[in-house]
C-alpha cells in the first residue's frame, strides 16, 4: 500500500504591523487583521499597479509591485517593493526594494536590503540597513485616506 503525503499549509503566519512595527500572528489566509497591540486594520494582501494610482498613503504587510506602465503617487510602507513603473513619495519597507532596469524612485528610500538594475533612476536619500527597524508610523500617516 502506498501512502500519498499530503502538503500541510501553515494555519498560521507572522506579520509586522503597518502601524505599531510589533510581530502579530495571523491566519494564513488573511487579508487584513485588527493589531492585537494597536487595533488598528493592517492590510495584508500583496497590490499591483498597473496604471497611474495617486492616494495619499499605502500600507501593507504583503508586497507592492509597479509595473512598467504603472506610477504610483504616494507615501508607501511595505514589507516589499518591486518597482517596474515609477514611485514618487517617501517608501519604507520592512524588508527589500527591488527597482528595475527602467524603474524610477523620487523620494526617500529605507529598508533592509535594496536590488538596483543598471539603467534604474533614483533621486533621494537612502538608508539601507540590515538591522533597520522603522520607527512607528505618525499620526499623519494614520489618515482615513489609506488604501490597498
Amino acid at each position: 500500500m502506498v501512502v500519498e503525503q499530503q502538503r500541510q499549509t501553515p494555519a498560521t503566519r507572522e506579520v509586522v504591523c503597518t502601524h505599531c512595527e510589533r510581530k502579530i500572528e495571523i491566519p494564513a489566509t488573511a487579508m487584513s487583521v485588527s493589531c492585537r497591540h494597536c487595533h488598528r486594520r493592517v492590510i495584508i494582501e500583496d497590490l499591483e499597479i498597473k496604471t497611474y494610482h495617486a492616494v495619499l498613503r499605502i500600507a501593507t504587510a504583503g508586497k507592492v509591485e509597479v509595473q512598467k506602465k504603472g506610477t504610483l503617487v504616494a507615501d508607501v510602507r511595505v514589507n516589499e517593493l518591486t518597482v517596474e513603473g515609477s514611485v514618487k513619495g517617501n517608501v519604507i519597507a520592512l524588508d527589500r526594494v527591488a527597482v528595475g532596469k527602467k524603474g524610477a524612485i523620487e523620494g526617500n528610500v529605507s529598508c533592509r536590503t535594496l536590488a538596483v538594475e543598471p539603467g534604474a533612476k533614483l533621486n533621494g536619500h537612502y538608508r539601507v540597513d540590515p538591522a533597520f527597524v522603522p520607527p512607528p508610523a505618525t499620526p499623519r500617516e494614520h489618515a482615513d485616506d489609506e488604501i490597498a
